[in-house]
């Protein structure tokens, strides 16, 4: 989805003028990369968690030449959904674990619109 597809929908959800979806969207960003770059994770309510991770140095090969190139180390992010995300996702796995409540059944209006 792109950003303007995403102001859209948020726009039809919230009821919110294009303008204050453009402002809450690029507060949102903004308050995330602080949050990364401060605590090296930022929470996302009702989604998961954005986590930085260090990827240890590596040997790649070149695509074209097929040469030998050091990959150093660097920072990623991860990350990792929540639960009531992952079950809905994943229907399937609920009934595994007996402490895990029914996933909500979506509609084919709701698989739409994701």
């Amino acid at each position: 989805m792109k950003k303007a597809e995403m102001a859209e929908a948020i726009m039809r959800a919230s009821g919110l003028t294009k303008s204050n979806v453009k402002a809450f969207y690029k507060g949102l960003v903004e308050v995330v990369k602080k949050e990364i770059l401060t605590n090296g994770e930022s929470v996302l309510p009702g989604l998961g968690v954005l986590r930085v991770t260090r990827r240890k140095a590596r040997e790649g090969r070149n695509p074209r030449t097929g040469e030998k190139i050091h990959i150093g180390p660097r920072k990623s992010i991860r990350f990792k959904m929540y639960k009531d995300l992952k079950y809905a996702l994943n229907p399937q796995l609920v009934k595994k674990d007996p402490e895990i409540p029914e996933a909500p059944q979506q509609t084919d209006d709701q698989n739409l619109e994701m």
